[in-house]
């Protein structure tokens, strides 16, 4: 056989399976909501699927006309004629439910047969209108969060001392956490939702604590999906869902009559066509068809946070118009090596106020606000607040947290800390720094240790280079951040020096100022490799000036603006320390010699995030995020003329940012921007736009550089770039 011939033959499977195209796309409801386990099958073909818990399907066609079928039980089969060309095409498709008589001809054969999914079915026909019935609504809620963390209290081991057997009374306590929360919270759509924050008490190192506020989830089960990235990245399948039928072994395992109505306790187990499942039991009235109670266990590959979570639920029968749940409860805990966590939050609804009409606007990007007032609430309050009375466990854990906070907001406990704090020793002067912090007037200085003086690797050789950096927080959250050097060449005798001032003056829209002066080495391209990092090619002296400001101006729209005037001037005349060139094989490591110049420069960056979700604290904003990416665009200009600037160019980049979490694929990120030169009448080295190489030896951040690239080099005609990384 010719050797062409067998290379063809070889070849020919990868070069038919490039000339596939993908057709992909998503099953949902007639409500848009996604449907797992739906049955697409390309007509005439072998080639069939299932969607996974997303709706999502996928298949590589070649070119022509095909027929997609789309079926699963309890929906009208669809089938759709497409074509496909040379493009990936995406066909998404809506399935309706079958009408009620159409599903009552399913007939479950088998003697004794199992009547859960009968009973299922008939709460999945009547689930829009349970969902529907109350309409917009508000309702108080009161959350009591828990939590016993063993890993708090091990530390360091220390001498035994003399009568060290004395027990120590309250070190169950000492590894306690506890919040109580009361919130008023408005749901009109699971889109438009509201909290406000009547009340916050926290007690011990809460931040571990599950559900201190509904934007951390909505654990519906009447829903497809049950959606809680606070919880996983990975929504789950309802077991009250056509997805669930499939998904799902179940099992009747008890019959019982309640007040003259039936009530029917069902097993939920996992099957094999779905991870994405929940396992525990439910219990379905009779006739109404409604969930009275759930109890269900998440899976634990799905948690990166957990070992165990359990969801309870009860529902009851509200102003005799619809079913609403009235009690929540998690459990769940977590294991390390360095011991156990374990919590449980418990939540109960009163006072619901159903059939509400919410003014036009009433909803918005701000999902949750909380009052001064709120943190503020003396014992009589909650007293009269709690929905169920305080353990004796949680009634001795208050008070020994109260005692505590007593004692450590004291001014002799806290002078003492700032004694100690203050306090000069050896370890602070030779290596960490010595702080000197004065609490009534919250400022802190930073001085600088004795090894943190020294750098050896600069240009030109050792330096020395004592810094100060000085910090003032105010009870209104604004910042004030001073950071100041100076350093001096032993080689060249040359003084260098920076400082810095930045002030927040708005926290809640992020408003801040930013003045700059420096006299120092810079970088041609700071974001090099670092094999270029390290040549003296790569720098010059900068002595500039910078003043920098930044604001929100609206929800998720951020625009600084900066203005920088810069003396460069070329290092060619440094002496310098040839014998690392020999160590890393560099050959004509020298600074490029140029001649002088200044350069003004004037830069305007807007950022937008549409529909950013925010919570406001009583002196600051929280952002939550947003499913959008980040839109961004920044132009900047050099200014001849200006402090007599030689620079001349104008350039403009627009871009798209997001970061995203993918379950159990953890989280990625991408950007995707163009940029181009406007104009470059006077376009110098340190203003060009480069491509990064890649590391020797390294594989550092892929959304910087190309690892595949051996140089680096510059763009001046418009470019177009995108990375991820994950």
């Amino acid at each position: 056989m010719k050797p062409q011939l067998l290379i063809l033959l070889v070849m020919a499977p990868a070069i038919l399976h490039a000339q596939t195209v993908k057709l992909s796309g998503r099953v949902t409801t007639t409500r848009l909501e996604p449907l797992a386990l739906v049955t697409v099958q390309i007509n005439g073909t072998n080639l069939g699927m299932v969607t996974n818990e997303a709706g999502f399907y996928e298949f590589k066609l070649d070119e022509g006309n095909y027929q997609l079928t789309a079926s699963m039980l309890g929906f009208k089969s669809r089938v759709i004629t497409l074509t496909v060309s040379n493009k990936p095409l995406e066909q998404n498709i809506i399935l309706e439910e079958e009408e009620v008589a159409s599903l009552s001809e399913v007939v479950v054969k088998g003697k004794g047969r199992d009547r859960s999914r009968e009973i299922i079915r008939n709460v999945i026909r009547r689930k829009d209108e349970i969902q529907s019935a109350a309409g917009a609504y508000s309702v108080k809620m009161y959350i009591k969060a828990i939590q016993d963390d063993s890993t708090a209290i091990r530390k360091k081991k220390k001498k035994v001392v003399a009568n060290d057997s004395i027990p120590d009374l309250n070190a169950d306590l000492k590894r306690m956490a506890m919040a109580e929360i009361l919130l008023n919270y408005d749901y009109q759509s699971p889109k438009r939702t509201r909290e406000e924050r009547i009340a916050v008490k926290r007690n011990g190192n809460y931040d571990g604590l599950f559900f201190l506020s509904t934007t951390e989830g909505d654990f519906n089960f009447y829903n497809n999906l049950v959606n809680v990235p606070a919880v996983s990245g990975t929504p789950f399948l309802s077991p009250v869902s056509y997805s669930g039928l499939t998904a799902y072994r179940t099992r009747l395992v008890k019959t019982e009559v309640v007040k003259g109505r039936k009530q029917y306790t069902i097993s939920v187990k996992p099957g094999k066509l779905s991870n994405a499942t929940v396992d525990g039991e439910m219990v379905i009235q009779d006739s109404s068809w409604v969930i009275l109670h759930t109890r269900f266990s998440l899976p634990a590959f799905h948690l990166p946070a957990y070992d165990f979570f359990e969801i309870e639920q009860d529902y009851n029968y509200v102003d005799a118009r619809a079913w609403m749940i009235t009690r929540q409860q998690f459990t769940y805990f977590s294991k390390t090596n360095k011991g156990k966590k374990s919590g449980s939050t418990l939540v109960t609804y009163t006072d619901y106020q159903l059939g509400k009409d919410f003014v036009s606007g009433y909803f918005g990007p701000e999902v949750s606000t909380v009052s001064a007032e709120a943190y503020n609430r003396d014992s009589s309050f909650w007293k009269e607040v709690r929905t169920e009375p305080l353990t004796a466990k949680e009634l001795r854990f208050i008070r020994y947290r109260d005692s505590v906070y007593n004692v450590t907001h004291s001014k002799p406990y806290l002078d003492s800390i700032d004694a100690k704090m203050n306090r000069v020793t050896w370890n602070k002067l030779l290596y960490a720094g010595q702080p000197v912090f004065n609490r009534e007037k919250e400022r802190l200085w930073m001085l600088p240790s004795a090894v943190s003086m020294i750098s050896i690797l600069g240009f030109g050789g050792t330096r020395i280079s004592p810094s100060v950096m000085y910090v003032k927080d105010y009870k209104s959250k604004k910042r004030v951040e001073i950071w100041a050097n100076a350093s001096y060449g032993l080689r060249n005798k040359d003084i260098n020096g920076n400082l810095s001032f930045y002030r927040m003056y708005n926290p809640f829209n992020r408003g801040y100022y930013r003045l700059t002066v420096q006299r120092d080495f810079e970088y041609i391209f700071e974001g090099d490799a670092w094999i270029n990092m390290i040549k003296r090619s790569n720098q010059y002296l900068d002595n500039s000036f910078g003043i920098a400001h930044g604001l929100e101006i609206a929800n998720g729209l951020f625009v600084h603006s900066n203005f920088d005037i810069a003396f460069r001037r070329s290092l060619s005349n440094y002496k310098t320390n040839d014998r690392l060139d020999s160590l890393l094989d560099l050959d004509n490591n020298q600074a490029i010699p140029f001649e002088g110049y200044n350069a003004s420069y004037g830069k305007l960056e807007v950022r937008y995030t549409p529909f950013q979700r925010y919570i406001r604290e009583p002196k600051q904003k929280l952002i939550l995020g947003s499913s959008w990416p980040t839109f961004y665009t920044i132009y900047r200009k050099g200014i001849p003329g200006l402090f007599r600037s030689k620079v001349d160019f104008d350039y403009l980049e627009f871009g798209v940012q997001q970061t995203i979490k993918l379950g159990l694929t953890g989280i990625s990120s991408y950007t995707l921007k163009t940029g181009t030169f406007l104009t470059q009448a006077d376009l110098r080295l340190v203003d060009y736009k480069f491509q990064r190489r890649g590391d020797p030896l390294l594989f550092l951040n892929p959304n910087e550089a190309f690892q595949s690239l051996d140089s680096t080099f510059p763009v001046f005609n418009r470019f177009y770039r995108s990375e991820f990384s994950d």
